[in-house]
């Protein structure tokens, strides 16, 4: 519970810092997954790969590059949330169960959107996005696909990622498969983006558009393709 309103404005602006830099993180996410993805399944690179018989180097830079997304997304969604200082979806809706700092949240959106509509429907607009944002929260951490990562981060980071008969740990021993990470990735920006709206006041779908655009152009051109997205 808070003591005092400085107490407040103080918890308020530690978590804009949160969810400011949970989205720097989930930006810097997407560029990795778009730079890995036409690795993955498009067959126009594959076969160049092949035919110029560098499968073996391939092959291991997509996979130093996987698991460099797989730890992303766990951190994203479970780092350090017991300390609830860490930008992660975990961590944040830990915080955001304090009916004292919703209360002060759903104030400041009232007051810094005053001239977008009357303050009844500001609040009532804020109460479904945080309603929202936590029920969504709430199943993503509670589903296999994070659970999974998260596993599969904490063996990797206690140097324990190989298996007994030698080959690199694999999604498929935590029963993941090659996609969800795509999925999860889009629940994460879902979410990161109303932690926007409700603790920043801040639309960021531009930018999420304009950030697609340019990372598209950027794989298309060091892999020289012509649709990074295309499997074909």
């Amino acid at each position: 519970m808070f003591a005092t309103f400085a107490v407040v404005e103080d918890a308020i602006k530690k978590l804009e810092s949160q969810v400011e830099a949970l989205f720097t993180l989930t930006l810097n996410a997407f560029v990795r997954f778009r730079f890995l993805r036409p690795m993955l399944d498009n067959k126009k690179l594959l076969d160049r790969i092949e035919q110029e018989n560098k499968a073996d180097g391939f092959n291991r830079l997509r996979n130093w590059l996987y698991w460099a997304l797989i730890l992303e997304l766990a951190k994203l969604c479970h780092d350090n949330g017991k300390q609830k200082r860490a930008p992660s979806i975990y961590a944040i809706r830990e915080k955001l169960k304090n009916p004292e700092l919703v209360q002060a949240l759903e104030d400041k959106y009232a007051k810094n959107n005053r001239e977008m509509a009357e303050s009844e429907e500001l609040r009532k607009e804020f109460r479904t996005i945080c309603t929202r944002f936590c029920e969504n929260a709430d199943r993503m951490l509670s589903e296999a696909v994070a659970g999974g990562y998260k596993t599969i981060r904490d063996k990797l980071i206690a140097h324990n990622e190989l298996r007994k008969d030698g080959k690199f740990h694999d999604v498929k021993d935590e029963k993941l498969k090659y996609g969800d990470e795509r999925k999860l990735l889009t629940t994460v920006s879902e979410l990161v983006t109303d932690l926007e709206l409700l603790v920043r006041n801040t639309d960021v779908q531009s930018v999420w558009s304009s950030t697609v655009r340019f990372d598209q152009e950027m794989v298309c051109d060091f892999w020289d393709l012509n649709d990074a997205s295309n499997p074909k």
